[in-house]
């Protein structure tokens, strides 16, 4: 099995069977916890998270909340091989390094603690990742859900259009921008923008230097909510014209 990409602050484990990537300073209380992912309900206290991808749970560990989503197929290929994966570049690895990268350039990524990969072959495997879990954030569904004033509304919807800018400034794109990937963090102050927050970077793209092409992903995130929502009656096309507004006013300013 090949050694995977080792980004700075990061340590890799690994043995026969298992192979880890973390946070050196986490160390301590993550790689317990990731060579329990497979039975984790029954090691630490968990609590499955609303939308994504199936599996994905809160993990109390050690005094330290943790987001652990295992990799997941979608479509045919899920009912073939279920979470089994075939080659020696492990999905979970790449993503962390996506992720890691793009968070040093600025980009608002959940921050990344580590990746575990099972190995069942020579080359099959499967493999969680672990992230900082954000406290009192909403998904951008949930959000787009929730009663709030036109002024704060648009505020956030302004928020999203800019974060995917500095995304794509980064050099990154997001092969899956739906509403469930999106994290809205309410503002300290009413008059405050909230925070931004991208999830799940699986298969993302990275641009080795500068700017990214700017991609599908403002229309990837409105077919997701017309597909959740298709009457309109959360978020209307002339609401999201704020968030493509305003990501084109970033990118005049950049």
């Amino acid at each position: 099995m090949k050694q995977p990409d080792i980004p700075a602050g990061f340590d890799v484990l690994q043995d026969s069977d298992w192979t880890l990537l973390v946070q050196q300073h986490k160390r301590p209380w993550l790689e317990p916890l990731l060579r329990n992912v497979e039975c984790l309900g029954a090691v630490y206290p968990t609590q499955p998270l609303p939308g994504g991808r199936g599996g994905t749970v809160r993990v109390h560990a050690a005094g330290h909340e943790t987001v652990v989503r295992p990799c997941r197929r979608g479509g045919l290929p899920a009912r073939l091989l279920h979470d089994l994966y075939f080659g020696r570049h492990p999905r979970p690895f790449a993503e962390l390094a996506a992720m890691e990268t793009l968070r040093q350039r600025g980009v608002p990524v959940v921050e990344v603690y580590g990746a575990a990969v099972h190995w069942v072959g020579p080359c099959w495997y499967r493999g969680w990742l672990a992230t900082r879990f954000v406290p009192d954030a909403l998904t951008f569904w949930q959000w787009a859900c929730a009663p709030g004033d036109a002024a704060g509304r648009a505020r956030v919807l302004r928020a999203v259009g800019v974060a995917v800018r500095r995304l794509h400034d980064g050099g990154g794109t997001h092969p899956d921008l739906n509403a469930n990937n999106v994290l809205i963090e309410p503002a300290a102050r009413p008059d405050a923008d909230p925070s931004v927050t991208f999830i799940d970077f699986d298969r993302a793209r990275i641009a080795p230097d500068g700017q990214a092409t700017p991609g599908s992903e403002l229309d990837r995130l409105w077919r997701s909510l017309r597909k959740l929502d298709p009457h309109g009656q959360y978020i209307t096309a002339a609401a999201f014209d704020t968030v493509r507004t305003a990501y084109a006013e970033a990118a005049a300013c950049a």
